[in-house]
């Protein structure tokens, strides 16, 4: 298909494909970097949180297991955190044990709201848009594709400023018409 291309554009087109093609994945990469520093961190949240309540006395039996299934379910695209600790804490809450199931959900309040402030300016570092279209950019993408918005907005505002940023910088007709 590449052959293809070659052979019936102009070269200086498909210089520019491949230039924009090489930016696309190299932002959509920071952006899978920055995902992952976030579900990193929002490990790091759940192991502290979870050892002072084993070291409280709670009933928490394996912390760092707990912490790494909390991460695993935040690393997927749709559930987060909050699929894992709001059942918990409810279900603790049910058997009687109030005092961790409290804890459990502030945990769960603490790691949501630190992701919320932190989410925007990972983001954006690693994808190089500023925070605000990185949000406007979920939230758009919350509104028409739903859930999976949240993570296509942001990889459909890389593609757009990659292709059209050198069409801007340039100038949409003369970018288009130059050889």
């Amino acid at each position: 298909m590449i052959d293809q291309l070659e052979h019936h554009l102009p070269e200086t087109w498909v210089k520019r494909i491949g230039i924009h093609l090489k930016a696309i994945v190299k932002s959509i990469g920071g952006y899978l970097k920055a995902e992952l520093i976030l579900v990193v961190i929002s490990f790091f949240i759940s192991l502290v949180g979870l050892y002072i309540f084993y070291f409280l006395g709670w009933n928490i039996q394996f912390p760092l297991i707990i912490a790494l299934g909390i991460a695993f379910v935040d690393a997927l695209p749709i559930f987060g955190s909050g699929t894992v600790m709001i059942p918990w804490a409810g279900f603790l809450a049910f058997t009687g044990d109030i005092k961790l199931a409290i804890g459990v959900f502030a945990l769960w309040c603490v790691m949501s709201v630190v992701r919320q402030l932190v989410e925007p300016k990972i983001i954006s570092g690693q994808i190089g848009i500023h925070p605000i279209f990185t949000l406007v950019a979920m939230y758009t993408g919350f509104k028409f594709i739903g859930v999976w918005g949240l993570l296509l907005g942001p990889i459909i505002l890389i593609i757009l400023k990659n292709i059209y940023g050198t069409l801007i910088d340039k100038g949409v007709v003369k970018s288009i018409l130059e050889r």
